[in-house]
Order: C-alpha cells, then structure tokens, then sequence
C-alpha cells in the first residue's frame, strides 16, 4: 500500500504556485508517495493565479488547516517572519510535519522552531531553505564529525552581478537594473544586495550542523552594492574574482562567521561560479573536504527541494538535529586575520606610497603587492593606488584605514575587502 501524505499549504506565490505545478503535473504522486492536496491558504480567493485550482480547495483560514486532523503535513511558503512564525510553531504543537523554504525566519527562529519540531516527534524539512547546498542538508545533520570551515557563495543575484560587472565592466547599478528585469531579484532587492539572503542561509547551515543559530545581529554582514568596476578590474589584474561570501570557521569551541565581498583567487572552485550559480565548500574536523554546485533559488528549484522533503515525510524520515551542542563563543571581527585589499585614491606626487606604508608598518601590516595606476583626469591629481597585505588582523587593519583617512595625500575613504583562500 502507497503511502498517503494529506497536505496543507500555506502562500500560493512564486514558490507556492511551482509545488502545485509540480505536484499536478505528476498527479500528486511524488516517488512513490501520494499525495493528497487537502487545503491551500492564501489572502484573496479571488484573486487571478498562474494555477487553477477549485475553489474549495481555498482557504483564507490558517485555523482551516492548522485544525483539519486529515491534514499530518504543511508546507509554509509565505515568507516572512510573522506571522509564519506562529503557523509553523502551532503545526508543530499539532504534531504536523512541516515544511518550509523560510530561511528569514529559521535564521531568526530556528532554536525555537527545531526544539518544538523534536518535543513533537515531528519532521522538519528545510531543504529548499538553501538552493546551493539542500543536498548536503541532511548529511550535515547526521555527521558524527563537525565542521571545521564553510566557504559559500548562496546568492544568484549577487553573483550574476558580479559576473556580468566583470565581464563587461559595468557599474552596479546599471548590473541591478538588468538583474531586475529578468526575474533574478525581487523587487526590493535589498536582503539580497546588502547580503541578508546570504547570512540568513549562513545561518541556518550551522544550526543544522552544530545546533547552534548565531544571532543575525552577533555576525558581519556587508553587501556589494559599493563594489566599483575599478575593484573588479584591478581584481582581475591581480588574478582574482571578486564574489559574495559565507564564511565559517570551528576551532574548539571558537565560531567565526561572517558575510562579505571577498576576493579568491581565480583557479578557486567558488571563483569559477558564473551567472546564478551557487556553491558551497566544507571541511570537517577530520579533514574531509566536499563541495558542490547549483543554481539559485528559484520557482521550480525550489518547488523540487520541497517535494524531496516530501518523499522524506512519506517514508517515515525523523528530523535530525545535532543533540551534542558544545556551548561555542562566537568571535568578534576584530580577532579575524586574513589578507586584505585596500583602493585608495591618492594625490600623484613623490612619497605618497611611503605614508601610507608607514601608518600600516605602526600598526603591524605588511605590503605583498602594489598596483598603481595613471592619474585619474576627472580627480586631477589623484591616482588609483591597490594594495594587497600579507594577512593581518583586522583590529589593527580599521585602526590603520582610520589614521589613512585623515592623511591630506588620500581624497577619499579607503576601500577594503578581504581575500580569501576557498577550500578546493
């Protein structure tokens, strides 16, 4: 006998529309699971939809769902915080499986979500909450061995502007505008652009390894929207690629984790990501390196990830989330170290290299390398100077940028990034 999944959904959006798609077009068989569409909940019932659907299967009622005892699996595709949050938390207390593409709200809630998901002997499936690695999803929860680093790129958008800034030497803004138009960023692009998309899903990775969710306010996260062609230019000159990162390091009980640009090196795995492309790269404690590629998040991507989880469900999988939590003290930046690139733009004139190395000599900073570049004619007499460091912490890296900023031979606020080695 077929094993029967009775659903519920929550949000008949882009992702919503694509489960639903998928699910009819293979006539609500997933593997070899049925599954039956009990009930949709959606704000308007008569509002024009890609999907048609009888109406007697909407619902502007979560309690219709969240109270039909038919019902054992939900799946929360609305987005947000609030109020998915509550729907997804009293499914749980209903002992419904859920499942969910919610990576905001898991990075937000995501303590609180998974200790009701085990109280309730419930499966909590949270693949399609990372397009990038949700193969990997499950055997990080199920490893016996911890993480030791996390090297991501988990953004489409970002990466498709970066590729194509390189590329053809555009700026960001003319990039986005583009991006926009072909459906790879929403609206509002800023969770995106500002690098929210890439720690929430930061996140949610080492929750699911180390059972521990950082706050999103404990760990950097910086964008790309200052990115200037010049950086990507000079970066390629330097033989690098200039790519939106997750970073994660595990020594002991020590957590390290940020968002940022950073340049890698261009015969790197993640620097080879073109377009939409995402990845991802892990080693564990014992040395055990893996990676793997695939494209961002989209309607049917993630509509698949979701119906895995599904067959998950209908199988009888248990929820698996690390039960050994080591108590781990996350780092602040300021004890990072690594190699840095600086853009400075700088009067053109005799001893203006010697000044500025000597404020980053005080403060313990090596020069590896230096580009400089012809006199910049709409700035008059200023110059593009790049510099590359050997790796220093980063504490005396901002202290070094704010004694540079108020050198009269430096006109404008320095740039930083940080280089990065990648995995493979």
């Amino acid at each position: 006998m077929k094993k029967k999944v009775h659903l519920g959904i929550f949000g008949l959006g882009t992702v919503g529309t694509g489960v639903v798609e998928l699910l009819l077009k293979r006539k609500q068989m997933v593997g070899d699971c049925q599954v039956v569409l009990e009930k949709v909940a959606v704000r308007h019932k008569r509002k024009k939809r890609a999907v048609s659907l009888p109406s007697s299967l909407l619902t502007t009622s979560p309690e219709d769902i969240l109270r039909d005892p038919k019902i054992d699996t939900v799946i929360e595709v609305m987005g947000g915080v609030n109020p998915a949050r509550e729907i997804i938390l009293e499914a749980l207390r209903r002992r419904k499986n859920v499942v969910t593409a919610n990576k905001a709200l898991l990075a937000r809630a995501g303590s609180e979500i998974f200790k009701e998901a085990m109280e309730n002997d419930c499966y909590l499936g949270v693949r399609a909450s990372n397009i990038a690695s949700y193969r990997l999803i499950e055997s990080l929860s199920f490893s016996p061995s911890r993480i030791s680093k996390l090297v991501g790129v988990f953004n489409g958008t970002c990466n498709y502007i970066l590729t194509e800034m390189e590329r053809k030497e555009e700026d960001f803004s003319t990039v986005l505008g583009r991006a926009q138009k072909m459906g790879y960023t929403e609206r509002d692009p800023s969770d995106d652009v500002d690098g929210y998309d890439t720690a929430h899903k930061l996140i949610v990775l080492l929750g699911l390894s180390l059972g521990y969710f950082p706050p999103l306010g404990s760990i950097l996260v910086e964008g790309i929207r200052n990115i200037s062609p010049l950086d990507v230019i000079f970066a390629r000159e330097l033989g690098y690629r200039i790519k939106l990162l997750a970073i994660a390091k595990i020594q002991g009980n020590d957590l390290e984790a940020r968002v940022h640009p950073a340049l890698l090196p261009r015969d790197r795995g993640l620097a080879r990501l073109e377009g939409i492309e995402n990845g991802i790269e892990l080693r564990d404690e014992v040395g055990l390196e893996i990676g793997m590629q695939a494209p961002g998040a989209g309607k049917y991507p993630t509509a698949t990830a979701i119906l895995e989880d599904l067959i998950c469900v209908a199988r009888g999988r248990k929820l698996a989330f690390p039960s050994d939590k080591k108590k781990l003290s996350l780092r602040g930046m300021g004890g990072i170290e690594t190699q840095y690139y600086l853009r400075l733009s700088a009067l053109d004139e005799a001893g203006v290299l010697g000044k500025i190395s000597c404020v980053l000599g005080e403060h313990g900073i090596s020069i590896k390398s230096v580009l400089q570049k012809g006199r910049d004619e709409k700035k008059r007499k200023s110059v593009p100077l790049i510099m590359l460091t050997h790796e220093a912490r980063e504490e005396n890296l901002q202290k070094a940028l704010k004694r540079m900023e108020k050198l009269p031979v430096v006109k404008e606020k320095p740039v930083l990034m940080r280089v990065e080695e990648g995995i493979f």
